[in-house]
């Protein structure tokens, strides 16, 4: 964010649940830095976080019910949550949907930043320009029409139909889309983990573009959904939808490997893909060397349309590529 971009808080007491996790914990420091009073709230125990943050940190599991005196605060920003690819569908929907409705019970008043994730469009159809009005928070018909690849966006959509009807006027829905940047343990490690024999194994089109969302440009997004008064869905996204094969050899480039790629036909590694979930018991067993959903995010665009956030919330992150993915620090 730009100095012409600094705010002065208007809500200046948050709550941030998940804050033991990557995006809320960065959110947490975030705003921290910006002047806000944090609170912070997440599953694991004091001990288990950094001693810097211990003062400001109490332990909290959503699922097991509202947090006994919660401190009175102006906003929420909730990023707690199960975050998979893989998995049955109970364990997602009382962490995201039942979850998600124990914070908004604990936080009757305040303003509600609710992080979802660009999951919650229909993985079949066209994402090669998606607007935030392709998946409508509060239609639960149509969350019940849709062929989800997983439990994971099938339950953020219903927490979205929560947050939509129980707390229509005091909330905002933040969809971001591939999360990464300094600390993440998910998605560019477990890319980099596919390094064979000096080579990165991808099984996807070189070609197709993906919005990332870097972790730095989603936090200030928060920061500007706690002082908006907008409510409903936005997208949240690096500036520029760079091609696949662009980022994978950003990626290299910066951890010290060599730019050598291998790229897999889609055909035969989608139907390996559905062999080993089957094998797997969709979910009930361990998980497989990879996934129909990550297969989705490798062979087509992911592309998310950020006019909403721009004109509605004067979104205008500062981050893209290549400076977004050179801060990765995945170990070489």
């Amino acid at each position: 964010m730009s100095d012409d971009q600094a705010m002065t808080p208007r809500r200046s007491r948050v709550a941030v649940t998940g804050a033991s996790g990557f995006v809320g914990g960065k959110a947490a420091d975030w705003l921290e830095e910006h002047g806000y009073e944090v609170y912070r709230f997440g599953r694991r125990s004091v001990t288990k976080v950094p001693e810097r943050i211990r003062d400001s940190y109490r332990s909290w599991d959503i699922e097991a019910g509202k947090l006994d005196q919660a401190p009175e605060v102006d906003a929420v920003v909730h990023c707690a949550g199960a975050v998979d690819d893989w998995g049955v569908y109970e364990p997602f929907r009382l962490a995201n949907v039942e979850g998600t409705r124990t914070v908004l019970q604990t936080f009757p008043h305040a303003r509600f930043v609710h992080v979802s994730s660009a999951s919650v469009y229909d993985p079949h159809a066209d994402h090669s320009l998606v607007r935030e009005d392709q998946a409508d928070p509060a239609d639960e018909a149509d969350t019940a029409r849709v062929t989800w690849l997983n439990p994971y966006g099938r339950t953020k959509r219903m927490a979205e139909n929560v947050v939509a009807t129980t707390a229509t006027n005091r909330s905002i829905i933040l969809r971001p889309h591939a999360v990464y940047g300094p600390g993440d343990t998910q998605l560019l490690p477990r890319l980099t983990s596919r390094i064979r024999f000096g080579r990165l194994i991808v099984a996807g089109d070189e070609t197709v573009r993906v919005s990332l969302t870097h972790v730095d440009n989603f936090s200030y997004a928060i920061q500007l959904a706690i002082e908006s008064d907008a409510t409903g869905a936005f997208n949240i996204s690096d500036p520029t939808a760079p091609t696949l094969g662009e980022c994978l050899t950003t990626v290299l480039r910066t951890i010290g490997k060599p730019e050598r790629l291998l790229w897999l036909p889609t055909g035969p590694v989608t139907a390996l893909a559905f062999v080993m979930e089957a094998a797997c018991g969709f979910g009930r067993g361990p998980k497989p060397p990879i996934t129909r959903f990550q297969l989705s995010h490798l062979t087509r665009d992911f592309v998310y349309d950020l006019t909403k956030a721009r004109e509605q919330l004067g979104y205008d992150p500062a981050i893209d590529l290549p400076q977004g993915l050179e801060t990765v620090d995945v170990p070489a």
